[in-house]
């Protein structure tokens, strides 16, 4: 194991009889980075092809208004603090711990106010806990998928909540569940539907990432003994795939140059989105099985919406970690919910985030910016009244038309079964599938990117590929842009 393993990766052969390393890995994100992690230490050779300028997929860190803000992954969910032997250690906990991450724990203080201004927390929080407990009721129910499979909304007005019957309820609503899924629960399997997984299996417990070296930097942390070789090629981004029995090639553009580089195993970890679009061509063509296990599964658009003020005017309503507001029309979710961020980071910057999902955030990600600036002041004057505060800076990432992902993080539409999940992450022939959205019970998470690399790093090294052909290194090739 060590650096020489990556000499042959400079180069760029194009052909399977000259292999240019053991793995090829096309995507830096935690996924990618996590399976080379693994590979590394198996003493497997690879190649780290990445579409970006840095390694993290949809793990990235911005300067905004003179601090640092995460516009894609930004809470580590499911971790415990007590040492209770009944939950397992949080993998990303764990790398955080070790990398000296600086995080704050996320209690989801709360604080709602309605369309008129007035605080109605009070009875937001009878709503949510009305929610929870029908919410309960419906993780409970025996569901095996498939053409029994109902939707989120089904189950939870066959168990009797409706939420239409006040903007209290209509907040828990959106509050509880769209604003952790990125779309509305009409839209979501309830078997597929497993957020109660991470919190059963880690702890109840969730943090938010507020170190200036961004969230990222755990990617980093994980390939930091390969990262800096020339394992890693940045601005390289892969146009089409081949593959067959022993042998995959991709052909990429690196750094406006056209190459080829072959090897004998794939791994792709492309988000569902890009897979999806086929933004990327397989020849040949990928199977019916595997193309109708992607076509199950939703990329919705989680967006955070960024506004600076020169001021903070929002000073009573320090220490609650949401703001919420409570309205009648779920058209204007748009901005339902805020999150005083700049308190929770270095130096206290008079930044707010909105959260946007549903049809809100592709909306609000298309328009111009100033018809944006203005819902948002609205919003708040909404709430705080005529402030005097003026705006600094408004940032608004769009996940969904950039081309190396299509949306944030994946969700199980109705129908989908146990079977579905196998055959996403099932290889075809040499090539292997891996990511966020083949991890079943931790889909849409930071952990279910990273113990997916792994796993799919473990089948590689276990196929006989990896260590069998001395002659010819085995080539995985991690196509893919990760989470948030």
């Amino acid at each position: 194991m060590g650096v020489a393993l990556f000499a042959s990766g400079s180069q760029a052969q194009g052909t399977c009889s000259s292999p240019d390393a053991q793995v090829l890995i096309l995507g830096a994100g935690m996924s990618g980075v996590s399976a080379a992690r693994k590979l590394y230490d198996s003493s497997v050779s690879f190649i780290i092809l990445e579409a970006r300028d840095k390694v993290g997929g949809r793990m990235r860190a911005v300067s905004f208004a003179g601090a640092t803000v995460e516009v894609g992954a930004n809470w580590i969910h499911g971790v415990d603090t007590t040492m209770n032997s009944k939950y397992k250690v949080n993998p990303v906990w764990d790398l955080r711990t070790k990398a000296g991450l600086q995080t704050v724990e996320d209690a989801e203080s709360l604080k709602v106010y309605n369309a008129s201004g007035n605080d109605v927390t009070s009875a937001a929080k009878v709503a949510l806990d009305s929610y929870d407990a029908y919410n309960t009721q419906i993780l409970a129910l025996s569901n095996a998928g498939g053409s029994s499979d109902i939707s989120v909304r089904t189950a939870l007005n066959s168990a009797g909540w409706v939420p239409q019957t006040s903007p209290e309820t209509l907040f828990a609503d959106y509050f509880s569940f769209d604003s952790d899924a990125a779309t509305r629960p009409e839209n979501v399997s309830l078997y597929g539907w497993k957020s109660e997984s991470t919190f059963e299996d880690f702890g109840d417990s969730n943090y938010l990432v507020v170190d200036p070296r961004g969230y990222e930097y755990l990617v980093q942390f994980v390939g930091q003994s390969f990262l800096n070789t020339n394992a890693l090629h940045l601005n390289t981004t892969v146009t089409s795939v081949t593959y067959s029995d022993g042998c995959v090639c991709a052909d990429v553009v690196e750094r406006g140059q056209m190459k080829t580089y072959c090897g004998r195993q794939g791994v792709v970890t492309f988000s569902i989105g890009v897979l999806q679009s086929k933004a990327v061509t397989f020849s040949p063509p990928l199977p019916q099985w595997k193309i109708d296990a992607i076509s199950k599964f939703l990329l919705p658009l989680y967006l955070k919406v960024f506004i600076a003020f020169n001021e903070t005017f929002w000073s009573a309503d320090a220490g609650f970690n949401f703001i919420g507001r409570a309205v009648n029309d779920p058209d204007s979710f748009a901005y339902t919910l805020v999150v005083p961020i700049g308190q929770l980071l270095p130096n206290n910057p008079s930044i707010l985030l909105f959260i946007v999902t549903g049809n809100a955030a592709y909306r609000v990600a298309s328009q111009n910016v100033s018809v944006t600036r203005q819902e948002l002041l609205n919003a708040l004057r909404s709430v705080y009244g005529n402030f005097r505060a003026t705006v600094v800076d408004i940032l608004v990432p769009d996940w969904a038309s950039n081309s190396l992902y299509y949306g944030s993080y994946s969700t199980a539409r109705v129908g989908i079964t146990a079977d579905t999940f196998t055959k996403l992450a099932s290889p075809v022939q040499s090539l292997y599938f891996s990511g966020e959205a083949t991890s079943m019970d931790y889909q849409g998470s930071v952990h279910g990117a990273y113990l997916s690399g792994m796993e799919t790093a473990d089948s590689i090294v276990n196929s006989g590929y990896a260590h069998g052909l001395s002659f010819v290194p085995a080539l995985v090739m991690l196509l893919a842009a990760i989470v948030f």
